[in-house]
């Protein structure tokens, strides 16, 4: 039975570790704290049901789909509410309606008339030579304007990746808009021209929904079918690359250093980490250690449902960089999203702080966090007096940036993969950074890893039958 060493009890190193042990290999999950899951945090305390990390799922992978029903968690989904289609933007100081129509984006106040007349520009735009990469910033800014731009993607960016647009790639942070304009020369005849392929080779469903206690309990079922095969308070300190048996991978343990020996590694661990793990013989890793990953806290805080004036009829708001009287990036409308969020009579509202924008601001110490949000929180929803419910939780470390030049770091990480046969590498800094993308990433590297077993193996009978 080949031996497989996990570096990483994040989604994609549990993903890999369970296709991995159903197909009968011998796995060992290496996790450096004794939390399973990365960035899946989620807490029920007195009555309030709080996510510290990722909040919602959406169904675009049946890869995905499939996981679900096999650790029993189909039943356990719950779908968004139909509120959640509703988004706000803060323009003027105050939440704005997010349009959900192209009529409605010509009519909506979040742009002057001249921002919503540079829109009509955009299907007669020439596309940017294929060769040349562009920041979103820049990309959006040439398509749409200036005013779409601060209003309309700006604040997305933030909300998704707590970025700046001014410094990640279109192709690599927004690979869909990329190609809709390489392919069609426009994003507006790009959205109509696909129309026809749509009908017809439909995409995966794109529902956004959650489990009912937190998205924990993905990687909580993950780790009862892993059970004995998880190392927990395990940092792996090296990996060593032999002839004999592939891979030595070295681990502290509290005061106690060992050393194990496996056929095949697959490394799950953040980035930041892979970038200065000790792999002997050295490889050369630098483009790694460029990646940004700024930090970002989240405050959650819960009100009695009278002391906040906003409907809060949404998903939630996001607030633009420019404007610059907020210092939040957004908050979700927890508790209008999922039901059971908050006690009755109660609502849940989670914000985040910090990220490329104020990342300094993340760093602030409790009591100035949450006052913050609240001098922020009452301006823009019109709320009163204090929260009956607060936690906050803060990540040092948080998303990975699809910078421009990302393609040096993909280029590094194939490279490693060539020159190190056996070792794979799988997370949310390979193709996308949501929970779907990042289990994918694990099944994609579980793959590799039985594909590359067959082959040693279909290399090891051929010289048996040649007499060496």
């Amino acid at each position: 039975m080949a031996s497989v060493g996990i570096i990483g009890a994040g989604i994609a190193g549990l993903v890999a570790a369970y296709y991995l042990k159903r197909r009968g290999l011998d796995v060992t999950v290496f996790e450096a704290t004794d939390h399973l899951g990365g960035f899946i945090r989620s807490e029920q305390i007195e009555g309030f049901l709080v996510e510290y990390g990722p909040q919602t799922l959406q169904r675009t992978s049946t890869d995905f789909e499939y996981l679900l029903r096999v650790l029993d968690l189909e039943e356990a989904c719950i779908p968004a509410s139909p509120l959640a289609a509703h988004r706000f933007i803060v323009r003027g100081g105050q939440p704005v309606p997010l349009p959900r129509s192209p009529l409605a984006l010509l009519r909506t106040p979040l742009l002057s008339l001249r921002g919503r007349l540079r829109l009509l520009a955009e299907p007669f735009i020439a596309p940017a030579d294929r060769f040349t990469e562009e920041t979103v910033a820049a990309f959006v800014r040439r398509r749409l304007g200036t005013e779409a731009l601060e209003y309309l993607v700006e604040p997305f960016v933030a909300g998704i990746f707590a970025g700046d647009p001014a410094q990640l790639s279109i192709r690599h942070a927004f690979p869909q808009l990329h190609r809709l304009e390489q392919r069609f020369g426009s994003l507006t005849w790009g959205a109509i021209r696909s129309l026809p392929e749509r009908r017809y080779h439909p995409a995966p469903r794109r529902p956004m929904f959650s489990l009912i206690g937190g998205l924990a309990q993905l990687p909580q079922a993950l780790a009862q079918r892993l059970e004995s095969h998880i190392v927990r308070n395990a940092e792996v300190i090296a990996l060593h690359w032999g002839d004999k048996m592939p891979w030595t991978l070295t681990y502290r343990q509290g005061q106690h250093v060992a050393n194990r020996l496996f056929d095949v590694i697959v490394c799950a661990a953040p980035l930041h980490q892979l970038a200065k793990l000790e792999i002997l013989p050295p490889i050369e890793r630098h483009p790694l250690s460029k990646v940004a990953h700024p930090p970002l806290a989240l405050v959650a805080l819960g009100f009695r449902r009278e002391q906040v004036t906003h409907p809060l009829n949404g998903f939630g708001l996001l607030v633009p960089a420019v404007e610059r009287s907020f210092q939040i990036l957004g908050t979700l409308f927890s508790s209008s999203i999922f039901p059971n969020r908050a006690p009755e009579g109660h609502v849940l509202l989670t914000t985040f702080v910090g990220g490329q924008r104020h990342p300094e601001l993340a760093l602030l110490p409790e009591e100035k966090l949450v006052a913050l949000v609240q001098q922020n929180l009452r301006r823009l929803l019109g709320i009163s007096g204090m929260p009956v419910f607060q936690r906050v939780w803060r990540w040092e470390r948080s998303i990975p940036q699809y910078h421009v030049g990302y393609d040096a770091v993909l280029a590094c990480l194939r490279e490693i993969e060539v020159r190190r046969p056996g070792l794979f590498l799988a997370g949310n800094y390979r193709s996308g950074i949501s929970v779907v993308d990042a289990a994918k990433s694990g099944l994609q590297a579980a793959q590799q890893v039985i594909f590359h077993l067959r082959q040693e193996a279909a290399g090891g009978a051929a010289k048996v039958w040649l007499g060496e």
